[in-house]
């Protein structure tokens, strides 16, 4: 049979152009919430956070096979998801 000549798309690979997005699964705090009358700085800050996380979540989601991707559909955050792939695929450090 003949090659169709398809290859799925390689997994984001991490690099330091990618850093600052990958930063916010060391870390599990929240953006602070916006005060009364914010800043545009202050919107543009919790915006940039916000839409971090967002990215950093969809590269974790979207580099795994529909059957691995079922262990992290209930974590919310980046670090959640990170921490729980870690734990299936390297074990603990008591497991080791």
């Amino acid at each position: 049979m003949a090659s169709l000549g398809f290859s799925p798309a390689a997994p984001p690979v991490f690099n330091e152009e990618g850093y600052h997005i990958w930063e916010v699964v060391n870390s599990d705090v929240e953006p602070a919430l916006l005060r009364a009358n914010p800043t545009v700085a202050q919107i543009r800050h919790y915006v940039d956070e916000r839409t971090k996380r967002h990215k950093a979540m969809s590269c974790i989601q979207n580099c795994l096979s529909d059957v691995i991707f079922t262990r992290i559909m209930a974590c919310e955050t980046p670090k959640q998801a990170w921490d729980k792939l870690k734990e299936e695929f390297q074990g603990t450090e008591r497991t080791r």
